[in-house]
């Protein structure tokens, strides 16, 4: 029994360390099933993340290897070019100076800087690249004798001309609404990259996109100065917010942040990424348009490319990337030079600047150049721009591709007209306050060229969306006039001394007849033609007309650039012809230039971001009227200011030859004035939106802006020399005989050869 017993007891014991063999053996299964399936959960919960990391991946590499911004086409004036010996004021080249952004002082060694004594100014004139090409840097001296602009180097090397860069006068945006200039990295100052990465992110050449340094340091600089000074967020993850993501604080928003930091870093070097947080970064609200980047800031707030900044201009813009709105200078102009000193205070710490000149950066002013001076100033002739780009290119092109457009604008004529149109407008509704309302139009072309130096589309201080040089299509009055004398003297019957009827006539149009009549409702009998066209006599006008042919007459106009269709009634010949102010300045413009210029040149090229030229506008000289024919004509219009309406005129600028034409409607409706000087056809509108009568003539109105504009912008006169095959005589008042210098009763006229009298007299008499 006791062997059966202890046989028993080892089976039993057997049994245990058997069963205690399974169950040990059995627990690592298990541990490994469960490893397996946590292995696979986490590969499937990998893939969706995978997939989602992928995702970021393509956002961030499209839109860095892409076009990273939809930036609207960028419009520039022309450049302007200093003529030695063309009439100029000290003070005006100084202001022209001021307005493209140069900043005064001792001297003009650095680029954008100008100095001043008494009697000159120089200034070194900013490198530019248009579509003639690459244009460098230059340091040039100004003097002023008698008034007449005399330009040399520092060595005393005399120079035809200077050149003033061109300036940029606005956007197209087709619905853009996002102002940036586009900096490459070559063009950002290292000052700028210094101030932002010791201002916003201190480690930044160093970190791979997120810094848990930076972090904690602003987190123990903000606990110790009781402020929000510093922030957390790396640059690079800002820009990911800005460029990619909403301002929104949530969990989710952060993650993808980061990641989407990471993996910017890991594709594209640092310079890659600050480029693109200088041009990304919101600083300002330009009317309804959000203002990103500093150097678009720079110009809106200081009117001066971010490299010629100052490093307390800098500083404040710097600053500004914490709170736009809150610091911004125009509005809170205390609040931003605070922060400002507090972005040189940290310059200071990281022993960038000294004590001394944290001291005189802090002393100085916002010094900020005048709001809202694109819009205001260059409406109207961005009008223009648009509407001829229309017809070859793309509106969506020209709101996002940020192309470079160049166009004829002239900043010093455009300025001269706008004041001149404004103070005028102002000084009439005073003297007659029946006149409330009263708007107006100018257009100035180059009179050589033809290309359109300035446009006015009201007399309302700000822009104000309808531009009546192109929209205010109205009567020309007697504007229509010189085209009748043109086809006169062109046709080679008729000379400026010629006789014609100014009496009264009658015309059959229709079931009506029509009975025109002078202005003043006096008749002259026989009166030369210079005499008809000066004193702008209706009747003589009308009978010249008649004898021409009115179907003649009618192709005359239509030679001459009259586009818009109208019927030839007789009416057409005293100004029933209804043209817009630009559309006149266009009929105006082959006798103005006396042939070498038949269009009006408005955009002048057009080019990609690489400096590609994508088109040339090219104009049109043909005219089909001899140099001849047109310059004879165009010396008979300076009888105008001599002995006719333009008179006024003539007494305010003794000194200057010019050509005019003063126009006036029926009832006063409306008011014109054409002058023309040796640089500029200039066409003047006044008249009331509603077309209802005035109580001023072409001379009491309209003349007298144009007499503001050319004593604001000095010009040069008219010359007088007339083309080969045309001359001046001078003739018998009495007898078409060439005059003798003794002779007393005499007018000096132009011929074309060949026109002239063939006959002469000595003036002697007899006793």
């Amino acid at each position: 029994m006791t062997r059966k017993s202890t046989s028993t007891k080892k089976t039993s014991s057997s049994s245990r360390r058997k069963g205690s063999r399974k169950r040990s053996s059995k627990r690592p299964s298990l541990l490994r099933k469960l490893l397996k399936w946590l292995i696979l959960l986490g590969l499937l919960a990998s893939v969706p993340f995978a997939v989602w990391i992928w995702w970021l991946d393509t956002q961030v590499v499209a839109r860095f290897e892409g076009q990273k911004w939809q930036v609207p086409s960028e419009v520039y004036s022309a450049p302007m070019v200093l003529q030695d010996g063309s009439p100029w004021r000290k003070q005006d080249l100084e202001s022209v100076l001021a307005e493209y952004g140069y900043r005064f002082g001792k001297n003009s060694q650095k680029v954008g800087w100008a100095a001043r004594s008494q009697i000159k100014v120089s200034a070194h004139l900013r490198d530019y690249t248009d579509h003639t090409g690459y244009h460098p840097a230059s340091r040039r001296v100004f003097s002023f004798a008698n008034g007449v602009l005399q330009i040399q180097d520092v060595s005393g090397k005399r120079y035809r001309t200077a050149v003033l860069e061109p300036q940029k006068i606005g956007y197209l945006y087709g619905g853009n609404t996002e102002n940036r200039d586009i900096l490459v990295y070559e063009q950002i100052p290292s000052s700028l990259i210094d101030i932002l990465t010791i201002t916003e992110d201190r480690d930044f050449f160093h970190h791979f996109g997120i810094s848990f340094t930076g972090i904690a340091r602003a987190a123990l600089v903000n606990l110790s100065s009781g402020s929000r000074r510093q922030g957390g967020s790396t640059l690079t993850q800002q820009l990911i917010k800005n460029m990619f993501l909403t301002s929104d604080r949530t969990y989710s928003r952060k993650v993808t942040e980061v990641f989407m930091a990471l993996l910017l870093e890991y594709r594209y070097s640092k310079e890659d990424i600050i480029t693109a947080y200088i041009n990304e970064v919101y600083l300002a609200q330009e009317g309804d348009s959000a203002l990103h980047g500093f150097a678009a800031a720079s110009e809106y707030f200081y009117g001066r490319p971010v490299n010629e900044l100052n490093l307390g201009e800098q500083a404040l813009l710097v600053g500004m990337v914490k709170g736009p709105s809150l610091y911004n200078p125009r509005r809170n102009p205390e609040r931003a030079k605070q922060r400002r000193n507090v972005v040189l205070d940290l310059l200071f710490e990281q022993g960038r600047l000294t004590q001394p000149q944290v001291a005189a950066l802090k002393k100085q002013p916002l010094r900020l150049t005048t709001e809202g001076k694109r819009r205001s100033a260059y409406g109207d002739y961005l009008d223009l721009v648009s509407m001829q780009l229309e017809r070859d290119f793309d509106q969506a092109a020209l709101a996002t591709k940020n192309l470079r457009i160049y166009t004829a604008l002239d900043v010093r004529a455009q300025n001269a007209a706008l004041q001149a149109m404004q103070d005028r407008v102002a000084t009439l509704v005073k003297q007659k306050p029946a006149l409330e309302g009263l708007q107006g139009a100018m257009v100035v072309t180059d009179r050589e060229s033809g290309q359109v130096r300035a446009v006015v589309g009201s007399s309302d201080k700000l822009y104000s969306g309808f531009n009546r040089a192109l929209g205010a299509v109205r009567p020309i009055g007697s504007l229509a006039k010189p085209p009748i004398y043109l086809t006169a003297i062109a046709s080679g019957r008729y000379t400026w001394w010629d006789r014609i009827q100014d009496e009264p006539k009658q015309f059959k149009v229709g079931n009506s007849i029509w009975e025109p009549k002078n202005y003043s409702r006096d008749v002259h009998g026989e009166v030369p033609l210079y005499e008809a066209l000066a004193k702008s006599y209706n009747l003589a006008t009308i009978d010249l007309a008649y004898a021409l042919g009115f179907d003649r007459v009618a192709q005359t106009l239509r030679d001459l650039g009259v586009k818009r269709p109208f019927t030839m009634y007789p009416s057409v010949a005293l100004g029933s012809l209804e043209l817009s102010p630009f559309e006149v300045a266009r009929l105006y413009q082959p006798l103005a230039s006396t042939g070498n210029s038949a269009e009006l040149g408005v955009v002048l090229s057009v080019m990609d971001q690489t400096g590609k030229v994508l088109k040339r506008f090219d104009q049109s000289s043909e005219v089909p009227f001899t140099q001849q024919a047109l310059s004879v004509t165009l010396a008979g219009m300076t009888k105008s200011p001599e002995i006719g309406t333009a008179r006024a005129a003539q007494a305010q600028l003794p000194w200057l030859r010019f050509a005019a034409k003063t126009g006036t409607t029926n009832d006063q409706r409306d008011s014109w004035f054409v002058g023309i000087t040796g640089d500029y056809l200039s066409t003047v509108w006044l008249g009331q939106d509603d077309n209802s009568p005035m109580n001023i003539t072409g001379s009491s109105g309209a003349q007298w802006v144009w007499i503001d504009f050319a004593k604001t912008l000095p010009q040069r006169s008219l010359a007088k020399a007339l083309p080969e095959g045309a001359n001046y005589y001078s003739v018998t008042l009495d007898d078409f005989e060439i005059a003798a210098d003794r002779c007393d009763d005499k007018i000096e006229l132009p011929f074309i050869e060949g026109t002239e009298p063939q006959s002469s007299t000595s003036c002697f008499w007899s006793f």
